[in-house]
């Protein structure tokens, strides 16, 4: 691992609700749209899973379909935050 060559840019964060961030130089980060995609996934599966009986096996099938759909949007969320995390801090000393 070699460190990263040292740049004199510097760079503030606003973080909103319309744009996910907004850096000083005017560049907006919009939120991901995956997650709205996800969200429908998900109200889907726990409609579903409200439908089962309690106690079934078709129920510990739809819970643990809801556990993978919740796993995968956080696994996701947390690789788009890291990825964009690491481009800004490889673009600006500091943060």
């Amino acid at each position: 691992d070699e460190p990263l060559p040292p740049t004199d840019a510097e760079v503030g964060i606003d973080l909103g609700l319309t744009h996910f961030a907004v850096m000083p130089d005017g560049t907006k980060v919009a939120a991901p749209r995956f997650l709205r995609r996800a969200a429908r996934r998900l109200k889907r599966l726990q409609q579903a899973l409200s439908r089962k009986q309690r106690g079934s096996n078709r129920r510990g099938k739809a819970v643990v379909k809801v556990a993978r759909a919740h796993a995968r949007v956080a696994d996701t969320r947390r690789d788009w935050q890291h990825k964009l995390s690491t481009t800004i801090i490889r673009e600006n000393q500091a943060v």
